[in-house]
């Protein structure tokens, strides 16, 4: 049993999952981190983009990196296309779900205060944090935000995002392939990154109730 669970969790490090899935899991990640809300419970998108690009450098995850980024911006739009409808679909009946294990109307009160705050650009500032990433695409569809300007906002944010942290790592892969062995080091410290302008977000005091 705890063998098996030690290998559970093996898996789940974003790089024993690009060696066990490949590019389909990848991309797979991708979609439903948007398109299913899978960055509620693992805000893990940037740590497994920079993994992939280096990877990719050192030949473990064998794709070509002119594939590798043009199919993940692809999976990234068509995610939040999805997160988009379902916003749409349900409208601010979203709102009034109760709290689960799965969805925090917190996480979703402070994604909307970012995304009326940045107005579209939060489109493609919100792909760079985590939380903030997988609401953007409902909070577009509650506000019923015409899908052509959504599409062009969402490709812009998305392609950006991928690109940095993939064309990132794939370069300093290519320079420092021995980084590989130090993954265990560097991701935590990503996804600590990453949750910076959250927590900063988070912890600013209300202009409201400071006066």
């Amino acid at each position: 049993m705890i063998h098996d669970s030690l290998q559970l969790l093996a898996i789940a490090s974003p790089e024993e999952m690009i060696r066990y899935g490949g590019l389909a899991l990848i991309c797979a990640i991708v979609f439903i981190e948007t398109g299913l809300l899978l960055g509620i419970i693992i805000p893990g998108g940037d740590s497994l983009l920079f993994t992939a690009g280096l990877l990719c450098a050192t030949n473990v995850l064998e794709t070509n990196i002119y594939v590798l980024i043009p199919l993940l911006i692809v999976s990234g739009i068509l995610g939040d296309l999805l997160g988009y409808i379902i916003g749409r679909k349900m409208g601010r009946k979203l709102f009034e779900r109760k709290d689960s294990w799965i969805f925090k109307k917190k996480h979703l009160e402070k994604a909307e205060e970012f995304y009326k705050s940045k107005g579209k650009t939060a489109i493609i500032a919100g792909k760079f944090v985590p939380v903030i990433r997988t609401f953007n695409p409902l909070l577009a569809g509650v506000t019923k935000l015409d899908w052509h300007i959504y599409l062009l906002f969402t490709s812009v944010g998305t392609t950006l995002w991928i690109c940095t942290l993939v064309l990132g790592s794939f370069l300093i892969g290519k320079q420092f392939p021995q980084l590989q062995n130090y993954m265990h080091f560097i991701i935590p410290i990503i996804i600590l990154i990453s949750l910076i302008p959250l927590v900063l977000k988070f912890f600013r005091p209300d202009p409201e109730t400071s006066k």
